[in-house]
């Protein structure tokens, strides 16, 4: 495994593993070949642009970075568009996810052993349907919807934050006190599915929980549910649904 330094979590460390800075894209491809790489899953995410230290830059960082950057700007489709290309000139090509790990995909209908109450069905459709308008603008994967409306849209802030956001809505009278709503996660209609795949797992559920919402909808076959059997265990005693969304679904 792979890490950015500064942004790879710890537990890579349990399997073979190397860092690399954002700086030494040139040692990036160096070490992927003499480890014997063939093909290349990414995994993950970003949390925040680099601040890149230009005099540590080495010949592969001078000549990939400068697209790199540009393509920061333009937006996260955008960004993982360029890295995969990056990936894919130097002789790697990558893969999706979900072609080498399906076990952890989303599946159609209920991933947690508890039902969709009637109420929520047309909130599900609802968050996907505008995920999906918001996509062309590379805004975000994920949205709240409460009673008829969609209360909160994800931006670069990310789930986390969005879901935080709910919370504060909460405390604040903004939005009623009592439980109801979900959290959607789906790709966006123009995002490369060998990248960013949507993710949720335990985590995701108790934030879930903590902002009064009952249930979490993602997208059949696009999403990735990690800590499956944690996540599952959590969601029975919590009384949360996790639901697949098929896109048949969307009003």
């Amino acid at each position: 495994m792979l890490g950015i330094m500064g942004e790879a979590r710890a537990q890579i460390e349990d399997y073979p593993h190397d860092y690399i800075a954002w700086e030494k894209v040139g040692r990036l491809f160096r070490v992927m070949k003499e480890r014997g790489v063939t093909r290349v899953c990414l995994a993950g995410g970003v949390v925040g642009r680099p601040e890149l230290k230009l005099r540590n830059l080495d010949m592969g960082g001078i000549i990939n970075l400068p697209g790199m950057l540009a393509a920061m700007l333009a937006g996260d489709n955008t960004l993982l568009s360029a890295v995969i290309e990056r990936f894919e000139r130097n002789g790697f090509p990558v893969v999706s996810l979900s072609n080498l790990v399906p076990e952890l995909i989303a599946r159609p209908g209920e991933n947690a052993q508890v039902k969709v109450p009637k109420a929520e069905r047309a909130r599900l459709s609802l968050g996907m349907e505008v995920v999906h308008a918001l996509g062309p603008y590379d805004i975000g994967q994920a949205c709240v919807a409460i009673g008829n409306r969609v209360v909160a849209v994800e931006g670069v802030e990310g789930t986390d934050g969005m879901l935080q956001r709910i919370v504060d809505l909460r405390r604040s009278g903004r939005l009623p006190e009592k439980r109801g709503g979900v959290l959607v996660k789906c790709m966006k209609p123009t995002q490369d599915e060998r990248a960013d795949l949507p993710t949720i797992g335990p985590d995701t559920l108790l934030r879930a929980d903590d902002a009064g919402l009952v249930g979490i909808g993602v997208e059949a076959g696009k999403a990735v549910i990690v800590e499956r059997h944690a996540m599952q265990k959590l969601a029975r005693e919590k009384g949360i649904f996790v639901h697949g969304i098929k896109e048949a679904d969307a009003r």
